[in-house]
């Protein structure tokens, strides 16, 4: 399973980053064409929007890798054990059949006549070679996706029961220790007495007393 996930993310960081340096190189040398010699791509603008859907479908595998997509985590988060287990394996198990129902509908999409007449404007290139980027892009979503979900069902129970609160101080590069809450109240700078404090020897006196 590490060798097939080692080589599975090497295609999706291959992928996604090469669409994305491509849209931005694509980019700059446009505008730097066009300043320089006044020469104009027309196609550049087709292209870099092409190349950054094609960022953005193969960059979504990568943060299901991470694990960073927007997610409701209330019941996980307040659970441990076992229950905690049986909602992280049912939100793989529906994110493993909403991406197979999307890139079925991918490759059904390709499959549609239109699909091979329609000719992009710029580019003059069949529109199911544009669409074959959602394509491979939700298929590499499934296939991580599954991965995910093998991998929850093999994790023991105890190992998911990680402090929530650690790792969001983690995510934002703080120590958790310097946002802890001390519930002893005599160690707050307010309760603190030194020994040249004469609270209480009889010496503090208010002046309209005397």
């Amino acid at each position: 399973m590490k060798t097939f996930d080692k080589y599975l993310s090497r295609v999706e960081n291959f992928l996604a980053g090469a669409s994305l340096i491509g849209a931005t190189a694509l980019a700059v040398f446009a505008v730097l064409l066009r300043n320089i010699t006044g020469d104009v791509l027309f196609w550049s603008e087709e292209a870099i929007i092409y190349l950054i859907i094609c960022s953005t479908f193969f960059g979504a595998v990568v943060t299901l890798r991470h694990n960073e997509h927007v997610a409701v985590d209330i019941m996980p988060t307040l659970l441990k054990g076992k229950k905690k287990k049986f909602f992280v394996v049912l939100g793989g198990l529906m994110t493993l059949i909403y991406a197979g129902f999307i890139a079925y509908l991918s490759w059904a999409l390709i499959s549609e006549p239109f699909s091979r007449t329609t000719i992009t404007p710029a580019l003059k290139l069949p529109l199911w070679v544009v669409e074959l980027s959602l394509a491979i892009g939700m298929t590499l979503f499934f296939i991580r996706a599954a991965e995910m979900l093998i991998r929850a069902v093999k994790t023991p129970p105890e190992a998911l029961d990680k402090d929530v609160f650690a790792e969001e101080s983690a995510a934002v590069g703080i120590d958790v220790k310097d946002v802890a809450i001390d519930d002893d109240p005599s160690t707050t700078p307010n309760n603190r007495t030194t020994g040249d404090d004469n609270l209480g020897d009889g010496d503090d006196t208010k002046e309209g007393d005397r």
